[in-house]
């Protein structure tokens, strides 16, 4: 597979795709949730998964404060803004969802959100956390100044129906690409002035792959949507970018 960074292309993305890259890969966002006791907004840090659908999956302590608010009021608000090392961070798109936050006992789901947040893995076990995931109501998207688009859920969803070969292979599939060295060979993503870095795929769905090198966060969108192995493989070989918000 060859690949190039996005930053070398000469076509922008349009709205939705921007904000689905934004959606795909931030591990970190605002968390506001109704606060009861102080009769307002109470805002948080969280960290941030994505089920290959495209709904926000979430690893919560029933100790905190944001938890027992939701418990009381589903009702939520996520703030996704893309990390930037340099610029004004206004400038930078984000994406807000909203929608309620509700618990998701799903151990496929709590699986692929421990390898989209490895650090996760210190606390994920202890009897008081739980994953949960947002059913996404409504979307409002900035790409930066004098860009904001009108927005569905839907134009954020991936479709998943007959995929689910490919969901049930995912941790061998993404085992098989980082053994195969293919993402660290290759000087994919690096933005100008940038050291070269060396990427892991960290995830999957029918229309690409999620892929991570420190904090850094990208996304290898295939030209077409795959539901099995051997077609996402195929898809992979020939995908040709690595794009990063």
């Amino acid at each position: 597979m060859s690949a190039t960074s996005r930053d070398d292309s000469t076509a922008p993305l349009d709205d939705r795709a921007l904000a689905r890259l934004v959606l795909r890969t931030t591990r970190t966002a605002a968390l506001a949730t109704l606060d009861r006791a102080a009769g307002g907004p109470l805002t948080t840090l969280v960290a941030l998964g994505i089920s290959p659908g495209g709904a926000p999956l979430l690893l919560f302590s029933q100790l905190s404060h944001h938890t027992k608010n939701l418990a009381a009021d589903a009702r939520a608000s996520l703030l996704l803004a893309a990390r930037g090392e340099r610029g004004d961070p206004l400038n930078r798109p984000r994406l807000t969802l909203s929608g309620p936050i509700v618990p998701y006992d799903d151990v496929r789901s709590k699986a692929r959100y421990l390898r989209q947040n490895p650090k996760a893995r210190l606390y994920a076990s202890f009897a008081d956390f739980g994953l949960y995931t947002m059913d996404i109501a409504s979307v409002h998207f900035n790409g930066g100044f004098g860009r904001a688009g009108a927005l569905a859920p839907t134009d954020l969803a991936t479709d998943v129906a007959g995929a689910e070969e490919l969901i049930e292979a995912e941790e061998s599939l993404l085992a098989e690409v980082n053994a195969s060295g293919v993402l660290s060979a290759l000087p994919i993503g690096e933005r100008k002035g940038e050291a070269r870095r060396s990427w892991r795929a960290r995830s999957l769905d029918p229309e690409g792959l999620d892929v991570a090198s420190g904090v850094a966060a990208g996304r290898i969108n295939f030209e077409a949507p795959a539901t099995n192995r051997t077609d996402w493989l195929v898809a992979f070989k020939r995908a040709r970018v690595i794009e990063r918000p």
